[in-house]
Formats: structure tokens, C-alpha cells, sequence
């Protein structure tokens, strides 16, 4: 079968900015500012939005208006608004807010859940049961986010084994959806295929999304890799801004795929996504700009077919 014959016929993408994106930054983006980023993303025709995370606000200070963020934002219909959960208070934090669904937290690395949760991972995996019972007592969906499904920074290249042990117990949870993450960025089409496949073998039908980061460059590449073998969710950031808080050193700015790219993706191979592309690449230079951050991307640095096409005629007409 060729790659084309296995690509899906559309895919659902994830816009993590205004969570994964925001908390890495070392400055605190003002609440006001937030919350009309979010509303331009609710325009530009993104499934899901994850508009911030329940965490102790003295965990990451950048999202520690939260709560506020929920109340204020304006809620589109036909957008899902989500938020990460890292324990049952932000489960119940959660609720309060009134999320449509929870990025329930869990990484495969006991090193770095401990460092990021400060827990052991059995303790993690223990409470999901707890998160999936309120969750779904109020009607809200829970997806397990799994972090650390490839690589870690303290214990290297995880065990797939490992990684499906986690899978194997976040379904047995009842949870809805299952994610995982290249926390790392350094995942390969080859991993990608035989941990998605191991997963889908295990558990037939689940429905699986891959959280991208991109420090290889490989993010596009495993997108494809993933879609031939069966996922259609995306998470991805504009401007590719993210990066976990606990990353040792210099790796704190890991990135994510921007979403700009990925959807140019998408829509270059006829792949339905539901975005406005013109409104996600809008939205790109706007966040780049309020924040000052470059040309972060391959669609903000003119990669685009109009972009580069527009280029050459004018540099045909200097000539």
C-alpha cells in the first residue's frame, strides 16, 4: 500500500499554544492579551484548544491566571476547550471552569515525573481513576497525555515496552483518548510507527494523538508516520513556541511543530484539517509579534508556495 492510499481522509489538530507555548515563556503574558490570542484561535477553525493548565501556580507562574482564563475566554461552537491536569485538584479546578475536556497528565519516565510532578509514576497512574470518575461525572472528556513516550532527558531512549505498560493502564482507567508525546523532539518516523502500531495492536480502535516537538527537525516526517498507521490528532503550537519546565539547561526551549506548518502540510497534500490556513498563518504573525519572536517558523520565513513564487516574480522583475 503507498503512502497515499494509507492517509486519512481528514485529521483533527490540537493548538497548544496558550498552555504549552505561554509556560515556557520567562515573562508573564497579561491575562487580557491570553485570552485575545485565544479568541483569534477560536476563528481560525482548530478543533481543540488547550487555553492553560491547572497546575500550582507556584509550579509554573506563567499560567497562574488559569482560572481566569476559562471564565473570560469566548467559548465558539464547534471548538473543543480543553486544559492539562496534573493531579485530581486540577481535575477539580477543572470542573469549576467548565472545560469541555482534561490533558490528564502522565509521563512514562519515573525520573521525570518525579522531577515534573513530584510523584512517583505508580502514584500518578493510581489517581487516573479518580480524574477519569469526576471528569466524566460532569460531562467532561479526558484525554491521557503521555509525556516522555520516546526519549527523556535524565533516562535517555524509553523502553516501548514501557510506554505501552502506561497505555495498557490509562485505558484500563476508562479514559477517552490517549496521546503520545515527543517531549524530547528526537523521535524518528521508524519509532513512531512501531510504538503507535504496538498500541493499536494492543488495543484496537483506541483513539491515539501524537504531541509533536520538532528539535530534530523530524516533526513533519513523523506526522506522516503516524497518519499511515492509523492517527488523525495533532497537537502542535503557532510560532512553535513550547517546551516542558523541567528540561535540564538549554533544553527548557524545546519547540513544538508550529501549527502553521504543520497545516501548509496538510493542505499541500489534500489532507482535510477543518483550518483556515489564512487565519492560522494571521494568527502566527500576530503571537510573533505581541511576543517578539522571529521567524519561528518555516510559513512565517516566506516557505510558502505563494510566498516563494511571489519572491522569484519580484526578483524577475528587478532583473
Amino acid at each position: 500500500m503507498s503512502l497515499l492510499d494509507s492517509l486519512p481522509e481528514r485529521v483533527h489538530v490540537v493548538e497548544m499554544l496558550p498552555r504549552d507555548g505561554f509556560q515556557r515563556l520567562d515573562e508573564f503574558v497579561p491575562t487580557d492579551e491570553k485570552v485575545e490570542i485565544i479568541d483569534a484561535l477560536s476563528e481560525t477553525g482548530v478543533d481543540e484548544i488547550e487555553i492553560s493548565s491547572f497546575t500550582h501556580p507556584k509550579a509554573v507562574p506563567t499560567l497562574r491566571d488559569a482560572d481566569e482564563v476559562a471564565k473570560r475566554i469566548t467559548r465558539r461552537d464547534g471548538v473543543t476547550y480543553r486544559a492539562l491536569v496534573p493531579n485530581l485538584r486540577g481535575m477539580e479546578r477543572a470542573v469549576e471552569a467548565e472545560v469541555d475536556k482534561v490533558n490528564a497528565l502522565v509521563t512514562v519516565s519515573e525520573t521525570y515525573t518525579r522531577k515534573n510532578q513530584n510523584r512517583t509514576r505508580e502514584e500518578v497512574l493510581a489517581e487516573m481513576d479518580d480524574i477519569v470518575e469526576l471528569a466524566h461525572d460532569h460531562g467532561i472528556e479526558v484525554e491521557a497525555g503521555m509525556g516522555t513516550s520516546f526519549y527523556c532527558p535524565y533516562e535517555g531512549a524509553i523502553d516501548p515496552t514501557e510506554t505501552l505498560a502506561v497505555v495498557d493502564s490509562v485505558v484500563d482507567s476508562g479514559v477517552d483518548e490517549v496521546t503520545l508525546a515527543t517531549t524530547m523532539g528526537l523521535a524518528n518516523p521508524v519509532e513512531i510507527t512501531e510504538r503507535f502500531t504496538a498500541a493499536f495492536e494492543a488495543h484496537p480502535g483506541l483513539d491515539m494523538g501524537l504531541h509533536l516537538h520538532d528539535t530534530n527537525g523530524m516533526s513533519l516526517a513523523n506526522t506522516l508516520a503516524a497518519m499511515a498507521v492509523g492517527v488523525d490528532r495533532f497537537d502542535a503550537s503557532v510560532c512553535g513556541l513550547g517546551g516542558g519546565v523541567v528540561l535540564p539547561g538549554d533544553m527548557s526551549g524545546v519547540g513544538n511543530t508550529p501549527t502553521e506548518d504543520l497545516v501548509q502540510m496538510l493542505e499541500r497534500m489534500g489532507v482535510g484539517h477543518g483550518v483556515d490556513f489564512g487565519r492560522i498563518e494571521a494568527a502566527a504573525h500576530d503571537v510573533s509579534d505581541r511576543l517578539g519572536l522571529g521567524l519561528t517558523s518555516h510559513v512565517l520565513a516566506g516557505g510558502t508556495v505563494e510566498g516563494v513564487l511571489d519572491t522569484v516574480a519580484a526578483d524577475g522583475e528587478e532583473d
